[in-house]
């Protein structure tokens, strides 16, 4: 016997496709997987918000979290929604010569105690990819846990393009595709921890 991991085995996520389409033996017959199960904190230190300060821009952002009770994650209830270059959340990759980026912004999170909390990371592919619901129109996260995103735009991840390492690999989650950009390329951000 080979073991690979001492990690416990956990089972993959629903995709949330719920019609099947065209007759076909699809994901929308099968359902395979456990469901998404969420717990929305909004209660104590996860009620007001937190003053996260970039590049001199403050931003108020709520302390409600939403902890992925399969995945042990808690993610912040909203992205960054008016910092970066065009004061709309997004940031690049990268560092620009104002000091903004996804990695200077989860230093301010941190830095400011979001929620009570100094460990915000910016999430992987693998992380981000088990928010969208893959059922039509969009494939945005449970609407319920997470009310205010914009689902119509690419979100950043913490993960580096394999075969062109100038680039990340981003989320459109109107779709749910994956896509690659530039690492100077604006995108929104989400911030996550645990795991």
């Amino acid at each position: 016997m080979i073991r690979v991991s001492d990690t416990p085995f956990y089972k993959l996520l629903k995709t949330g496709q719920t019609t099947q389409y065209g007759g076909y033996n699809d994901d929308g017959l099968y359902e395979m997987g456990v469901a998404k199960e969420y717990d929305v904190l909004t209660l104590g230190g996860y009620s007001g918000h937190t003053h996260i300060i970039l590049n001199l821009l403050d931003e108020p952002h709520t302390n409600e979290c939403v902890y992925d009770r399969r995945t042990q994650l808690m993610w912040s209830r909203e992205a960054c929604d008016h910092l970066g270059p065009a004061a709309d959340g997004k940031l690049p990759f990268t560092t620009n010569v104002n000091g903004e980026g996804i990695f200077t912004y989860v230093a301010a999170a941190n830095a400011a105690l979001l929620a009570g909390y100094g460990d915000w990371r910016v999430p992987n592919i693998m992380e981000i990819l088990t928010l969208p619901i893959y059922e039509a129109p969009v494939a945005g996260p449970n609407a319920l846990a997470f009310p205010v995103w914009n689902v119509v735009d690419w979100f950043n991840t913490s993960t580096t393009n394999p075969l062109a390492v100038g680039s990340v690999l981003a989320v459109n989650f109107s779709s749910g595709q994956i896509s690659s950009g530039v690492k100077t390329s604006n995108f929104l951000v989400v911030l996550v921890r645990g795991g």
